[in-house]
């Protein structure tokens, strides 16, 4: 932590920029203390780690405290010398009595002020839940800009997101959205377009922005700024396709059953039609062709639909539990499939008489690999 009381109650905080001599001048001549808990603090002077403030070892204090990392103390230097830039009058470690929570920053947004948190390490949904309804509560918006550290590429598109990174992308703003820092390269990173195609394999549209270029409005904006784009979508196909699959969770098990039960083909060869990047499909949790095999079996299961009896097939799904939804709203869910059903009527897939489509092909044969890759190239083509 950069912030402490010394006697008389006066704060210092380290982010300000102090030398070392200094604080080996001021640790010889004062005794801090924790602003929440009032327990005595360390200062650490080194030349390895940032200088920072520690609780001793037995303390215990009302707000949560890990130990920091270099990359965590870094990166709140850094975004602490950017919000002071932009005008912005950010507090360090601002301890909140009402609700015991310390954030990593306080700024002054104007009509709201903004509390930042710097999140580095592992974090619970529910302790970002009551994190950030605490902020909330006093009038307060929570801004979560996750860690560089936090972000793992796959390849050209695809990244690794997890529950963790789901949790920060706010279900009450649409399209999501995910903030990174990097402390080490001194620069925001956005992940825009999120599309998973697996459960913890998504793909999406990334901004580099440098942090002494970057504006705030220009950060908390809603308008995605980067192009969409569906790099490396086919050639995630193809491994799918050609790569056996080590694990298989409960839903794909269910889902393969149904597909070979009433087609006899296997997973990796599943029809184009259940693979598609849409742009809504962030709203289920389970795989592409989890969410979009259902989908397809219904459609393949009678001679011709309305969109409205999709979309009350999908809530069934929903009810049952055999689909599952990243944040409980239906309305997004409807987005979805109506975005996958126009998607197949543009590929050719369905022939539309008013608001009734039908099927233009029979149910699928079982294919051999070199038929189903040419059929993707056509689906996937970039």
């Amino acid at each position: 932590m950069f912030s402490a009381m010394i006697e008389g109650g006066h704060l210092i905080c380290l982010a300000d920029g102090y030398k070392a001599d200094e604080l080996k001048r001021i640790r010889k001549e004062h005794v801090f203390y924790c602003p929440a808990c009032r327990q005595q603090l360390d200062l650490k002077v080194g030349d390895i780690r940032l200088h920072h403030f520690a609780h001793k070892p037995d303390s215990v204090c009302p707000v949560p405290h890990e130990p920091e990392s270099r990359y965590h103390l870094k990166g709140k230097q850094l975004l602490y010398e950017w919000f002071k830039k932009e005008g912005l009058s950010p507090v360090v470690e601002p301890y909140l009595k009402q609700i015991r929570q310390r954030p990593d920053l306080l700024v002054d947004g104007g009509e709201r002020k903004i509390a930042v948190e710097f999140q580095c390490a592992n974090l619970n949904n529910t302790e970002y839940r009551q994190r950030s309804a605490g902020f909330l509560s006093l009038g307060i918006d929570p801004f979560w800009i996750i860690g560089g550290n936090r972000l793992k590429r796959l390849s050209n598109g695809f990244f690794q997101l997890s529950g963790f990174h789901w949790q920060f992308s706010k279900g009450d703003v649409m399209p999501p959205r995910l903030v990174f820092f990097c402390p080490d390269q001194k620069a925001f990173l956005i992940l825009e377009h999120l599309i998973p195609f697996l459960t913890n394999k998504t793909s999406a549209s990334m901004r580099f922005l440098p942090l002494q270029q970057t504006k705030l409005y220009g950060l908390i904006s809603l308008k995605s700024r980067s192009p969409l784009q569906f790099n490396g979508w086919k050639r995630n196909v193809l491994s799918f396709r050609t790569i056996p699959r080590r694990f298989l969770s409960k839903e794909s098990k269910q889902i393969a059953a149904l597909f070979y039960e009433r087609f006899h083909i296997p997973l990796p060869l599943f029809p184009s039609e259940v693979f598609l990047p849409v742009s809504s499909g962030y709203i289920f949790v389970q795989p592409v062709y989890v969410w979009q095999g259902y989908l397809y079996l219904f459609f393949m299961k009678r001679p011709s639909f309305r969109l409205q009896s999709a979309v009350a097939y999908t809530n069934q799904l929903i009810r049952s539990n055999r689909l599952k939804l990243r944040w409980n709203k239906r309305e997004k869910a409807a987005d979805a499939v109506g975005e996958y059903v126009r998607l197949l009527h543009e590929k050719g897939f369905f022939i539309k008489e008013k608001d009734v489509y039908f099927p233009r092909w029979p149910a699928p044969a079982e294919q051999r690999l070199e038929e189903l890759l040419k059929r993707d190239a056509r689906y996937f083509s970039e």
